[in-house]
């Protein structure tokens, strides 16, 4: 029974505290200045009712028609179309020679690519994305491994559907080695 009563007791002082709080009080001091409360000063405070909330009858939202067409964001919003992608440098069966295997890529498309879009450049080298999301038309590839290698680059929506891909591009790095003579 002692427990019913902890528990029951709260909740009657939410709701005695709840009536007090809604009441308010207004009242002019002696230099004319007037003031409200939610406590009175004194007993000559004026009661005031508490206006009434304002509110709004909920809106109804629209029923989804499965008979209409369904227009992708794409297809709602002009999709800039670019007619030239190329890796201009390095330059197609170009040589590289650089010891620490560093070299940088040069991007040519038009129109230019649209970042308001949310559009974006993709290099990929020999088959595997290297740089991802890059809206500059230029970018460094650091401590590449000697060899020939194959680049491309694709401009991708925010999607990540690719609009447009470039060429393959074939480049060879040369890095010096130093041959070691076993020891006997």
């Amino acid at each position: 029974m002692n427990k019913l009563i902890l528990l029951i007791t709260p909740v009657l002082l939410t709701f005695n505290t709840s009536n007090t709080l809604a009441e308010m009080y207004k009242w002019v001091d002696q230099e004319g200045n007037i003031s409200y409360s939610d406590q009175p000063p004194f007993k000559g405070a004026e009661t005031l009712d508490t206006p009434a909330l304002t509110t709004m009858p909920s809106t109804s939202t629209p029923e989804n028609n499965s008979t209409a067409p369904q227009v992708e964001d794409d297809a709602k919003e002009e999709v800039t179309k670019y007619s030239y992608l190329k890796i201009t440098s390095p330059e197609n069966d170009g040589t590289i020679r650089n010891n620490e295997g560093n070299f940088s890529i040069s991007i040519t498309v038009k129109p230019p690519l649209n970042t308001s879009q949310g559009h974006y450049f993709s290099v990929s080298m020999d088959g595997n994305t290297v740089h991802n999301k890059l809206t500059t038309s230029s970018t460094s590839m650091k401590n590449i491994d000697r060899g020939t290698h194959k680049l491309s680059v694709s401009v991708k929506n925010k999607k990540g559907k690719t609009l447009r891909k470039s060429k393959v591009t074939t480049i060879h790095l040369h890095r010096q080695s130093a041959i070691r003579k076993q020891p006997r």
